[in-house]
């Protein structure tokens, strides 16, 4: 399973820990799990968060392998050796002796953009003071290079407007509970700049309204089904927490079972907003559309969810008539019982022994009984 080491966040931060000016980033799809994407992912305006106290780096840059191929040719080493030379512990890196120059010319502004949240106060004062946060990103990539047909306005109905949906629909479900219902607090979180590097739900992390320690779970929406109900869902970030028999158990009373992410080489879970949580010690559940989809073959699931892919992060990405919003449904339940489960539990939700998040979340703990 990939760990947040292995991601390319994690690498620019380490360099600017280490005083590097700059660092380029070679990609290989092996390694990534997904084609280069800077193109076509980063390419138009770039947003991030101003710098507090956190050191940054002055140019952050891509590579392809073939690029990366040519440019140590010209230092005269055998490009594939010096990976091989890397997986070792003792080895130290090679100065390629090649020079160049680099002039940027960027223009720089500020932009505002904001969280909206809503507070359910639980019941019980013993842990009222405890809180579920439901969380789902509401941007979207905005207007920006226009499709063949000359559209320009990337909707993002599935990525991420399908996933409000379900936030607003969970918050209509606890207010119509019964008073008292619930013993933790509940919030629903909408974050703003997911698609720009997670800023929106960094941001939150970095300035919670609540300590990081009375966080019991952050239950996150990053798109529904639209190809209808499925016999399974899948559980990003299955098997590194106590919530896994949480999510197991509700999954049973809808005749369900709970995979995990298909392809957790891929990284998965540090690419949705969760992992700003869980970098805080906030263990998370994220909830994706299953696979096994009810009256199809798997063949048939596959393939669209395949073809979806196609309109990911483009204007295409919008509402039709083709939608089958059960599936949408059946799993937006299946989350506000998981979040209720949690807020009535004697338990507090822990990393499992060992996980990469465990420290933060004693740490964390330990800080909010102090407080």
């Amino acid at each position: 399973m990939r760990l947040y080491y292995g991601r390319w966040s994690y690498k620019y931060e380490m360099a600017a820990r280490l005083g590097a000016a700059g660092m380029i980033i070679i990609h290989t799809t092996p390694s990534a799990g997904y084609p280069f994407v800077v193109q076509t992912s980063w390419s138009g305006e770039q947003v991030q968060l101003p710098a507090e106290s956190e050191p940054r780096i002055q140019v952050k840059s891509w590579f392809t392998e073939d690029a990366a191929r040519k440019l140590v040719a010209l230092s005269g080493n055998d490009f594939d050796k010096l990976i091989e030379s890397a997986k070792s512990k003792d080895f130290k890196p090679v100065p390629l002796g090649v020079t160049t120059s680099l002039d940027f010319k960027n223009t720089i502004k500020k932009s505002t953009t904001a969280n909206v949240y809503g507070m359910l106060r639980g019941s019980d004062p013993k842990v009222a003071d405890e809180y579920v946060i439901y969380a789902a990103h509401h941007d979207h990539l905005g207007v920006g290079a226009p499709d063949a047909r000359g559209d320009k306005i990337y909707n993002g109905a599935l990525d991420n407007a399908s996933g409000v949906a379900q936030l607003l629909a969970i918050g209509k479900a606890f207010k119509a509970l019964p008073k008292n219902a619930q013993r933790r607090s509940v919030v629903l979180l909408f974050v703003a700049a997911e698609e720009q590097g997670l800023l929106g739900s960094q941001y939150y992390a970095q300035h919670p309204t609540v300590p990081a320690g009375r966080i019991a779970v952050d239950i996150n929406f990053d798109g529904g089904s639209i190809f209808g109900r499925t016999r399974d869902i899948v559980y990003v970030g299955k098997g590194r927490s106590s919530l896994d028999a949480v999510v197991d158990a509700v999954a049973q009373t809808q005749g369900r079972i709970v995979t995990a992410e298909q392809s957790s080489d891929g990284g998965q879970f540090y690419r949705s907003d969760q992992f700003s949580f869980a970098k805080i010690g906030v263990p998370a559940v994220c909830l994706h559309t299953g696979t096994d989809f009810i009256g199809n073959a798997a063949a048939w699931s596959r393939r669209q969810q395949k073809e979806y892919e196609k309109h990911t992060h483009r204007p295409s990405d919008q509402i039709d008539d083709s939608w089958v919003f059960d599936g949408m449904v059946e799993d937006a339940q299946l989350g506000f019982l998981v979040g209720l489960v949690v807020a009535n539990s004697d338990d507090f939700p822990r990393w499992l022994p060992g996980d990469e998040f465990e420290a933060a979340r004693k740490a964390a703990v330990a800080a909010a009984k102090t407080r």
